[in-house]
Parts: structure tokens; C-alpha cells; sequence
């Protein structure tokens, strides 16, 4: 890699606190396959937790592309946490 190629890399760390470390755990688990087989060469993305907070760690060839790689994350992770919201106020119909 020459030096002009390694100027055009951009970084972004984003850290996200769950309320507890299994929605974190779960979060984290629906992101795998994201992070396993990205569609755009030009970014990679890695995803840890620790406790109950998930770190992403973003690596672009530019802005544009660090722009839409976080807004992507972001909202599969909404998505990821609406679903689970909705699932933990889900009670099934018990007959009486």
C-alpha cells in the first residue's frame, strides 16, 4: 500500500450501551453474518462486545463510504432492537 492509499483510510469507532449484556450478546449475533460477508470491498467493519456494550469498529476507503457503512449498522441495530422490544412486550393469548 502506498502512502496516498493509506491517507484515503478513515476510521470511525462507535460504542453502543444495551441494558444488559444478553441483548448485547443478541444484537452482536444478528450482526455476524453482516460482518462475515460484506457486499462493498471498499469497507470493513468488526463488532465485539463488551458487557453490555457493542463496539464497531469502522475501516472506509473514504467518508462516503464510512457515512454509509454507519448508517447501515445503525439501523439494523434499531431494527434488531425494535424487534426485540417487541418481542419481550409480546404476551401470548391464554384462554381461561
Amino acid at each position: 500500500m502506498s502512502s496516498e492509499d493509506s491517507m484515503k483510510e478513515t476510521k470511525a469507532i462507535i460504542r453502543i450501551e444495551f441494558s444488559s449484556e444478553k441483548r448485547a450478546a443478541i444484537v452482536l449475533n444478528a450482526l455476524k453474518p453482516e460482518t462475515e460477508a460484506s457486499p462493498v470491498q471498499r469497507s470493513k467493519v468488526e463488532v465485539k462486545r463488551e458487557g453490555n456494550v457493542l463496539i464497531l469498529s469502522f475501516k472506509t476507503t473514504d467518508t462516503t463510504v464510512l457515512r454509509a457503512s454507519i448508517n447501515a449498522y445503525t439501523r439494523w441495530i434499531k431494527v434488531i432492537d425494535d424487534i426485540l422490544s417487541g418481542a419481550e412486550a409480546f404476551t401470548p393469548f391464554r384462554s381461561e
